[in-house]
């Protein structure tokens, strides 16, 4: 049950993060610079332990878009090692430096161009978790752009509307 439960949460948190990245596209210049510098057609995929929740998605030059189409491979992945890893960094328990110490999750593919994927979820964080816990997970970080209740009714309409 707490297995189950963890992976719905895991989930949740991953699909939050996939929306806040698309809304903090038009609202966060440092985020519009980080996804201008990436290749078209560059494709990621974050896993959560080996049967847990995943989260692929391919910069199409214009947006961040998720995919499920797996007939060609995804080259930059970052996965978790267990479930229990994932579930704790995506609640904002670790940040991913804690993570990496820890030797908690494996990489394959371009180790630059998944880091850049990295650099991207801490920004997002910046803005989806309160400072307190911010500061106590991510390196250096500046302030967020804009106000996360902004981001939040953002994400919230563009459920809605079913845009991510």
């Amino acid at each position: 049950m707490k297995r189950r439960l963890q992976a719905v949460l895991i989930a949740a948190a991953l699909r939050l993060v996939h929306a806040a990245l698309v809304e903090l596209q038009e609202l966060d210049p440092a985020v519009a610079e980080e996804l201008r510098r990436l290749p078209v057609g560059i494709s990621y995929a974050i896993y959560a332990g080996y049967c847990g929740p995943s989260l692929l998605v391919r910069w199409d030059g214009e947006r961040l878009s998720r995919i499920s189409d797996t007939s060609h491979p995804v080259k930059n992945t970052l996965r978790f090692k267990a479930l229990a890893i994932a579930f704790r960094l995506f609640t904002g328990q670790i940040g991913l430096a804690h993570a990496y110490a820890q030797h908690a999750f494996t990489l394959s593919g371009d180790i630059a161009d998944v880091m850049r994927l990295a650099r991207l979820v801490n920004r997002a964080e910046v803005h989806l978790f309160p400072s307190i816990v911010t500061r106590c997970i991510l390196p250096e970080q500046p302030g967020p752009a804009v106000s996360p209740l902004r981001i939040y009714a953002r994400i919230f309409y563009g459920f809605l509307k079913s845009a991510y």
